[in-house]
């Protein structure tokens, strides 16, 4: 008697952990997916840009990033969910919660051969800049950029490459703020110089929370929620593409 309940009791507590770490987590992922929508719709405006071009031209694409990207703190929600029914190719990504430039570098031999790189990075690098994994400056950010663009070139000649701007940063330390306008600031100056494209989606995202309380978008100070703020997110990159065509 003694040993059938135990049995009991460890089929009841493995169902328990099977719950918790595998269906539950795979059904809050296809739940909040089916609701991930662009903020607004996608509207006439937003289709007038470079990127969602590319979206629909059947192109592959590869999203790099960190958590944001990997969407590991919103039940694998990444923010470009709300665009995955209009890219008309394959779609990879390479990303990782905690990740900065210099880990995209370190698993430069997983990078895939894709036609579009979309590369939104630095939010680690901007807030941890102590450690030594981590760019202290936004010359050395853009250094470690460049030698990514190398790394990606070398698997995918030839690629379209987008930058986006490091998402922002709800913080009440001054320094934070202000790297982090630095670093967006050194990316899209950079971007102007080269072949790249840098979208900046910060201004978009401001002129919305302006109106509406960034807790309706916001997991916490830094990741998106799903699927209000993920559909903020991949409005605020369509909207900054439209003006950029524009020249606004």
């Amino acid at each position: 008697m003694r040993t059938r309940t135990v049995l009991t009791i460890i089929l009841i507590l493995s169902l328990c952990l099977l719950l918790a770490v595998i269906i539950y987590p795979r059904y809050m992922h296809t739940k909040l997916a089916s609701e991930c929508v662009i903020y607004g719709g996608l509207t006439d405006e937003l289709r007038d840009s470079e990127f969602y071009e590319d979206m629909q031209s059947g192109k592959s694409f590869c999203f790099m990033g960190d958590s944001i990207t990997e969407g590991s703190v919103i039940w694998g929600i990444p923010w470009y969910e709300p665009l995955t029914p209009y890219i008309n190719g394959d779609i990879h990504n390479l990303s990782k919660g905690g990740w900065t430039v210099n880990d995209l570098l370190t698993h430069a031999d997983i990078i895939p051969e894709a036609d579009v790189f979309v590369i939104d990075i630095g939010v680690n690098d901007i807030i941890r800049a102590e450690d030594m994994d981590y760019a202290a400056t936004a010359d050395e950010y853009i250094s470690r950029l460049q030698k990514l663009c190398e790394n990606i070139n070398s698997v995918s000649p030839g690629a379209k490459i987008y930058f986006i701007a490091p998402w922002p940063i709800f913080s009440d330390d001054d320094g934070i703020i202000t790297r982090s306008a630095e670093f967006s600031d050194a990316l899209i100056a950079w971007c102007n110089t080269t072949e790249y494209i840098g979208i900046n989606p910060i201004p978009v995202i401001y002129s919305v929370m302006d109106t509406e309380s960034p807790s309706r978008f916001m997991y916490n100070t830094c990741h998106p929620n799903a699927p209000d703020g993920v559909g903020l997110f991949s409005y605020a990159v369509l909207q900054q593409e439209h003006l950029r065509r524009a020249g606004d």
